[in-house]
């Protein structure tokens, strides 16, 4: 590991005789960061890149947080594995024997393989970033003993230590949401950590759970040809979705392998064998090699100790802050996952930037009001801005521009054929109100059209300028003179 290790030789001297679980020396810091997430290794930077005394704090074998280990990077990592080795995005370019996929050369083992390969080169750019930053790291569990002081519980080490820091910024993400009626084992029924260790690719696996990542999972794994029963107990999937954006995804489910059901109400689960059981309040049964509980998450917050500290809670079990991240103890900050909506990789690491500039006076800001959300679904979605249900509900007159994909010539060139570009605009002044992208590309286009809603564009910043010949962001030109025609 690359990153600076504190150990006891740096805290006070070491004895062979020293009593096991005592107390070292208690070192002062000006900034301490609980978490190696993305939010955490961003605060941890711009405080280090500030000047300050800082140490970084994690209970993991491996830095990174939940995004790097469990859930952005392996989620994005296993789809892209998929794609791949499927010859999914082949699949509309050569005849069909040509992109025909060898079973054998899949198996959980190698794309899991694939995931360690990932995870292990962003461990080392972790701690490389880390070391050159004069950030020191301490591995173990922490817990306050007051709003400055932080006991650690060293991993592999007889003895805890206490550290003081001036400002101390809880960055420790969330976890699965995992009822204790649920019959969890992790290798027939499991959890969004769990899936990632299960030992063969199912032939059937039912999801509960039509959010963002039960429905990412669902086309992976419809993509390896796995029949997914999704269970949604909502009436619409990715319901803060533009109802257009949903129906397209809905339309190309991978190899038509996702069996949707809304409104599926109460459920039972049962392991019965090696099978996994789900009965619903009409009492229909499914049944399926593995089933994955994928109903909410929860902040990691129970072994930290915050009633030490004088933090609070908000009604959903989240560190409550203010505009600053702040939390109820003037010196302690909170950012990402621990804190809530909007629990995306993009948004924690501005979150953990302006945590640390906030708290340490070097500049006083607030968070982006726009930004853009990117779902890894087959295919992928994002948009920024509002929905046209939204605009309707604030009775703005609208007209609606589009680009679908099979029309795009970048579209008909890659074999990405499949999705969308939906424009939304105001009538009278020509602005631009959101964009909604289901499609090759769509996590990427969204970012021109980010630009232009921060500055209040028109549409014709789209219409009246050159873009390059054949891309997916000339849909966004085609949008943009499909809504003006209407207007």
């Amino acid at each position: 590991m690359l990153a600076v290790i504190i150990n006891c030789s740096r805290l006070a001297p070491c004895s062979s005789t020293l009593p096991h679980s005592l107390i070292m020396t208690t070192p002062q810091y000006n900034f301490i960061i609980i978490g190696t997430g993305p939010a955490g290794l961003a605060a941890a930077m711009t405080a280090a890149k500030s000047g300050k005394k800082v140490l970084v704090l994690e209970k993991e074998g491996s830095l990174g947080g939940v995004c790097v280990n469990t859930g952005t990077f392996p989620s994005k990592t296993l789809r892209e594995a998929v794609l791949h080795l499927t010859g999914h995005l082949k699949r509309n370019v050569f005849e069909k024997d040509e992109c025909s996929t060898h079973n054998a050369e899949i198996s959980m083992e190698r794309l899991k393989q694939r995931l360690h390969n990932v995870r292990t080169e962003e461990h080392a750019i972790i701690g490389s970033q880390l070391e050159r930053n004069g950030v020191d790291i301490i591995r173990g569990n922490a817990s306050f003993i007051d709003p400055n002081t932080i006991l650690v519980e060293q991993l592999g080490k007889d003895h805890t230590i206490q550290v003081r820091g001036d400002k101390i910024l809880i960055a420790t993400g969330s976890k699965p949401r995992n009822p204790k009626d649920i019959p969890f084992d992790h290798k027939v029924i499991v959890d969004s950590t769990s899936i990632l260790t299960i030992e063969r690719i199912p032939e059937s696996l039912i999801i509960l759970g039509g959010g963002v990542i039960g429905s990412e999972y669902a086309t992976i794994f419809a993509a390896l040809g796995v029949k997914v029963t999704l269970l949604d107990k909502g009436d619409r999937l990715l319901k803060f979705l533009d109802h257009e954006i949903t129906e397209e995804l809905q339309k190309n489910f991978p190899k038509d392998n996702v069996n949707y059901i809304s409104k599926c109400g109460n459920f039972d689960i049962e392991k019965i064998g090696s099978v996994a059981q789900v009965t619903l309040d009409d009492g229909s049964v499914y049944k399926a090699d593995c089933l994955f509980f994928a109903l909410g998450r929860e902040a990691n917050t129970e072994s930290l100790a915050i009633e030490n500290a004088g933090i609070r809670l908000n009604e959903y079990h989240y560190i409550q802050v203010n505009e600053l991240y702040q939390t109820s103890t003037a010196n302690i900050y909170a950012v990402g996952d621990v804190i809530g909506w909007p629990s995306l990789a993009a948004t924690s690491i501005v979150q953990g930037r302006l945590a640390a500039l906030n708290a340490l006076k070097t500049r006083v800001e607030t968070f982006p009001t726009i930004f853009p959300f990117g779902i890894y679904t087959i295919p992928e979605i994002s948009y920024v801005g509002i929905t046209e249900e939204e605009a309707l509900e604030k009775d703005y007159k609208i007209v609606i521009g589009k680009c679908m994909y099979h029309e795009l010539p970048r579209g008909q060139i890659s074999g990405e054929c499949e999705g969308m570009l939906k424009m939304i605009v105001h009538k009278d002044t020509r602005e631009i109100l959101g964009v909604h992208i289901i499609g090759g590309g769509a996590t990427e286009v969204v970012h021109i059209a980010q630009m232009a809603l921060i500055h209040n564009d028109k549409i014709d910043i789209f219409i009246d300028n050159i873009f390059n010949y054949p891309t997916y962001s000339e849909a966004l030109k085609i949008a943009a003179l499909s809504a003006s025609n209407k207007i």
